[in-house]
């Protein structure tokens, strides 16, 4: 896996860091990749989802949840890698 610099990446990208499609990442955490789509699409509702369901999200990308991009005013990173 490639090493992930310490700044807060969005759900999107981390999984794409990993090159993982929604539905392989839905398979290594067992959430839905309808829910992975849902988090990806609307920070609000990943903001307001289950602490489980992201801690579940956050080990299948091998990050902490707190290393999860979740504050919508927050600067995105200019570049991933």
């Amino acid at each position: 896996m490639a090493e992930i610099k310490k700044e807060k990446y969005t759900l999107e990208q981390l999984r794409r860091l990993r090159g993982y499609s929604k539905e392989r990442l839905a398979k290594k955490s067992n959430v839905t990749s309808r829910t992975i789509f849902i988090y990806e699409t609307d920070i609000e509702k990943m903001r307001n989802g289950k602490y489980e369901t992201l801690e579940k999200l956050a080990k299948a990308l091998g990050v902490r949840v707190a290393d999860i991009y979740l504050d919508p005013d927050s600067e995105k990173p200019k570049k991933l890698i």
